[in-house]
């Protein structure tokens, strides 16, 4: 498992993500009144993206670590602000995650 690289293609490939969006969960987001998305503090704050690959270096597994990316796409009918502060961000990433495993 390695880290993948802002600059990796993967999050090129329709967006230019120039970081992983650290997308905190709705009941969290509720709780602190949209203040903070790391949800452990100083023990999360830190957002990693990883991938496996396999040896002809293609993408088998993709895994983010201290964000909840799904929460962006799930509950964008429940509360208008979370889905305008979170969603745009976690669409692109995984559309361009998406697009990335279908091309390669």
């Amino acid at each position: 498992m390695e880290d993948l690289a802002v600059t990796d293609p993967m999050l090129h490939t329709q967006f230019e993500l120039s970081r992983v969006p650290q997308i905190t969960n709705i009941q969290f987001w509720r709780r602190n009144g949209g203040r903070e998305t790391s949800e452990r503090g100083e023990e999360s704050r830190i957002v990693h993206m990883r991938v496996i690959r396999d040896t002809h270096g293609r993408a088998m597994v993709v895994a983010t670590h201290n964000t909840d990316v799904a929460d962006s796409w799930e509950r964008e009918g429940e509360d208008p602000d979370f889905f305008l502060q979170f969603s745009p961000d976690g669409y692109a990433l995984g559309i361009d995650v998406l697009l990335y495993a279908m091309t390669h």
